[in-house]
């Protein structure tokens, strides 16, 4: 299984397909935040308990209140990735790139996004290459290198 980076922990596997939403989560203490870091903060809490389409809804509330920035897109594609919606993830990961080309996660879980969920590893060929070419230093490149042999194979 491909683990999808989230930019506020360590990798996490959770395959849409197998995933059952917890209960709902405590309310944090929200006072004095802006309204973007208090719907990052909600967005937040709501994907650590795999309710994605809260998880939806409140990374796209902190974009609409002015904290659009790779990270908070990134784990947006996330949640729609886990929620079946895999073209509108690979819309976010994308931004994600054009607003920081130098962020390795957005990246990285296209990668995943083309072989585990969309089942098309020859989108995945050039993303990988890509992600090689410009992160060679990241500790993600030995798996970089073996999806890519794998893709090239199939």
């Amino acid at each position: 299984m491909w683990l999808v980076m989230s930019q506020r922990s360590s990798p996490v596997e959770k395959p849409a397909a197998f995933v059952t939403p917890s209960a709902a989560p405590a309310a944090p203490d929200l006072s004095g935040l802006s309204a973007a870091d208090a719907a990052v903060i909600k967005g937040n809490l709501a994907y650590d308990h795999q309710q994605w389409a809260e998880a939806v809804r409140q990374y796209q509330e902190a974009i609409a209140q002015g904290r659009d920035n790779a990270d908070v897109r990134t784990d947006l594609g996330n949640a729609f990735r886990f929620s079946g919606q895999p073209e509108k993830a690979l819309e976010q990961y994308r931004i994600a790139q054009r607003q920081n080309p130098q962020h390795e996660n957005s990246l990285f879980n296209q990668i995943g996004l083309f072989i585990e969920l969309m089942h098309d590893p020859i989108r995945a060929i050039p993303v990988c290459e890509e992600f090689i070419r410009r992160f060679p230093s990241s500790d993600k490149v030995a798996k970089v290198k073996q999806q890519l042999q794998e893709a090239k194979s199939l």
